[in-house]
């Protein structure tokens, strides 16, 4: 019986991550399916950001998020519509795959 508790409470510590309301907070590079750098999203709790980009307008926004799903909501990012989602790996690092109307986006922290 023990066992089958520990194993239950493992299972639930480990997925617990993945339902976070919102993304983890952190620096993302991101670049378009080419690989060509097309920003840098800084994520603050709670969903505030800020948008650094050589490609399109910068600037700060909000975005929104349900479990895995994110959707920006206010500033640049709402501009161009991005939407899209968020999985994180065992070190409980995000990444996110966006589309925009400028195409699609890969976001991930710096190797």
């Amino acid at each position: 019986m023990k066992k089958v508790l520990l194993a239950t409470a493992f299972s639930i510590a480990v997925t617990l991550p993945a339902l976070a309301q919102f993304p983890p907070p952190g620096v993302y590079q991101c670049v378009d399916m080419n690989g060509t750098a097309f920003g840098v999203l800084s994520l603050q709790v709670a969903g505030d950001y800020q948008f650094d980009s050589s490609v399109t307008l910068g600037g700060s926004g909000q975005v929104a998020s349900s479990g895995n799903s994110v959707n920006a909501v206010s500033g640049p990012l709402a501009d161009i519509g991005l939407a899209g989602s968020f999985t994180t790996d065992e070190r409980g690092e995000a990444s996110f795959i966006f589309t925009t109307n400028m195409g699609s986006l890969l976001c991930a922290l710096p190797q």
